[in-house]
């Protein structure tokens, strides 16, 4: 027998007064939502080819999942490096030596590591997926878009629950004491498995009020990132998502290679920009989609990285003079910046060799140089910018993905039912007329109530530390 439904504003009442005692000190908004790192974890999941990638991710999408919103949830503690350590490669390494220590030399032929190996490539899909949409979405949006950008990862999973549509909500499963015995041995910064459950039912309840309320101010925040909006989900966009997909596509690589024991570092570089795929954007260096960046499937000797371990070179083979720089993270970074110290040529092929003395952290350099070579496009007129792209984006890289979470259980058929929240979260309460907190549909007006939940969300995310 069904609950009593509440009308549309009493459920926002009643979501919030569960909600808002569960959530932690407020802080300035993360750049991609929760929601977003699952969507990319799962999109580039569906393009992998390696067969025993397939069968792990056919068999673990959920454990796959919670590893994916895993980092997130350490912001909601008190502890907010609970939530920082998780997003470096640091932490993706000191999960690789545990894997392997305590399953053997290729912990995902263990049936009993396969939902660890999962949850693994979640964590580091959001770790690499951040660098992704930060370091040319999120810093290009700061530029164009009139919002405020504290509110600019609520915003995104606003955004693609609403106009995908997408509705989401993974069951919890984390091993707390492994995760636990991580941060304790391997990072020597211990965090209680009671911590880690809190924060990962705590991430849960954001997660599932955006997907059962918040998505209704789609075109309120549509106004205040109307570029963003549009370019979220485009194939064409640097740094949008199904950018992000295809660079986690390569990191699933690396990260097996890793637990498999290989030290080679021939494929450690795992995706850049400008590719063939997506081409340079602008004429200005300037510009955070006018440098080039590099994406590595390991964390990289800082020692080994300096102006000089990139060449980039015009078309008559001139020297163009260019900075190399770390995008975030500490001595575990695994993403560069090349800046150009000139505008870029129109119409003019570049080569950027980075050399092969760079290093990993495990002392591995590739075999040969890396070469990125592009060309810079003719704009309409002489000190003009590139053309924008034209006409409806090109299909989806994950349609399979794409098709399955595409409906609200108010939008689905009368006998399907909404899912039940997961093990250890606690139930929205009854109020006094007995009914509960269900989905609000499409058309329900949320009015001011909007607002007083964005507050309440921007209690979840806090933005990654830059650290040096």
């Amino acid at each position: 027998m069904h609950a009593p439904r509440c009308s549309s504003k009493k459920r926002f009442f009643v979501a919030l007064a569960f909600l808002l005692p569960t959530l932690g000190a407020a802080g300035t908004a993360s750049a991609t939502g929760m929601q977003g790192h699952i969507y990319m974890a799962q999109c580039a999941a569906e393009q992998v080819t390696d067969p025993r990638l397939r069968a792990l991710f056919d068999a673990h999408l959920n454990d796959l999942s919670n590893g994916a919103f895993f980092p997130d949830s350490g912001y909601t503690a008190d502890d907010h490096d609970q939530g920082e350590i998780p997003h470096w490669e640091q932490y993706v390494e000191g999960y690789v030596e545990l894997l392997r220590a305590r399953y053997g030399d290729k912990p995902l032929d263990n049936p009993e590591a396969a939902t660890h190996v999962a949850f693994l490539m979640g964590l580091a899909a959001h770790g690499i997926t951040d660098s992704t949409f930060d370091s040319l979405l999120y810093e290009r949006a700061d530029q164009v878009d009139p919002g405020d950008m504290d509110t600019f990862d609520m915003a995104m999973d606003i955004f693609l629950v609403h106009d995908h549509p997408r509705y989401y909500l993974p069951e919890i499963a984390v091993d707390a004491e492994t995760q636990s015995e991580i941060f304790e041995q391997k990072i020597v910064h211990p965090v209680t498995p009671e911590a880690i459950e809190k924060a990962m039912s705590t991430a849960w309840s954001g997660i599932s009020v955006v997907a059962k309320y918040l998505y209704l101010g789609a075109d309120d925040y549509g106004k205040k990132f109307p570029w963003a909006r549009q370019s979220l989900r485009d194939p064409r966009t640097p740094g949008g998502y199904p950018f992000g997909a295809h660079v986690t596509m390569g990191y699933y690589r690396e990260i097996l290679r890793r637990l498999d024991g290989n030290p080679s570092a021939d494929g450690v570089v795992i995706g850049q920009y400008p590719d063939d795929t997506y081409p340079l954007v602008t004429l200005d260096n300037t510009r955070p989609d006018g440098r080039i960046v590099l994406f590595f499937g390991e964390g990289m000797d800082r020692a080994t990285i300096d102006d000089t371990v990139v060449t980039l070179r015009d078309g008559a083979g001139t020297v163009v003079p260019a900075t190399v720089s770390v995008y975030r993270g500490d001595k575990w970074a695994n993403v560069l910046l090349v800046t150009a110290q000139e505008p870029w040529k129109a119409a003019t092929k570049y080569t950027a060799t980075l050399h092969k003395s760079i290093k990993t952290l495990t002392g591995a350099s590739p075999t040969e140089d890396f070469v990125l070579s592009f060309t810079t496009c003719t704009p309409a007129s002489p000190g003009g910018d590139c053309a924008a792209p034209v006409g409806p984006p090109p299909a989806s890289a994950c349609p399979k993905l794409d098709a399955t979470y595409s409906m609200r259980p108010d939008d689905m058929p009368p006998e399907e039912e909404e899912p039940p929240p997961p093990t250890n979260v606690n139930p929205v309460p009854e109020d006094d007329d007995g009914c509960t907190a269900a989905p609000a549909r499409r058309g329900a007006s949320a009015g001011s109530l909007l607002a007083l939940a964005g507050a309440c969300m921007a209690l979840v995310a806090r933005r990654r530390g830059r650290r040096p």
